[in-house]
């Protein structure tokens, strides 16, 4: 038996699994790389948590990531949209989907709209092309780095230009400049 990717909690009598946040992988066909890219996808806890606000935490439960730079505090309404996060993932298996350009740089953002909490929902997100010891098993390593919804008096994040999300991974795959306009 393998162990789970993140361990169930229990929260006041209330347990909450994450079976639904394992890895999997995805494939497509990739015109510009000329063949079919294996897409390697794994959930980080921020598709769960949001950011530790003493003033905010609810006594008696756990800080998560206590001793780090930025702990983390669970959240109920991240949790439950987390539960849909595979599905609109593998809903990103499409050639038409686009992402758009954190103003970091690093990552990108695909967002839709939900309808609870009504309006954005800001799916964030890094690729990169996998390491050697890891190329037998997929191409690409896509990391989910947060999910949330978007708090009308906190407004979108900060973004720069779209991109097609087949083409931001041809062009990571074949070590290619993937800036889009400012």
């Amino acid at each position: 038996m393998t162990q789970p990717y993140y361990d169930t909690l229990t929260l006041g009598g209330e347990v909450f699994e994450f079976s639904h946040l394992e890895p999997f992988t995805m494939e497509f066909e990739s015109k510009m790389a000329k063949k079919w890219l294996r897409l390697h996808v794994t959930f980080k806890n921020h598709c769960f948590t949001k950011a530790y606000k003493p003033e905010d935490h609810i006594d008696g439960e756990p800080i998560i990531d206590e001793f780090t730079s930025s702990p983390r505090s669970f959240c109920r309404i991240r949790y439950r949209l987390s539960k849909a996060l595979p599905a609109l993932i593998h809903g990103m298996n499409h050639p038409k989907v686009k992402v758009i350009q954190t103003a970091a740089r690093r990552n990108w953002c695909y967002s839709l709209t939900i309808e609870d909490p009504a309006g954005p929902y800001h799916i964030f997100l890094e690729v990169r092309r996998a390491a050697g010891h890891q190329k037998h098993l997929q191409d690409l390593n896509i990391v989910i780095e947060s999910a949330y919804y978007e708090i009308p008096e906190e407004g979108p994040p900060n973004l720069l230009g779209p991109m097609n999300f087949y083409l931001l991974c041809g062009k990571i795959f074949m070590n290619q400049p993937v800036a889009t306009k400012r």
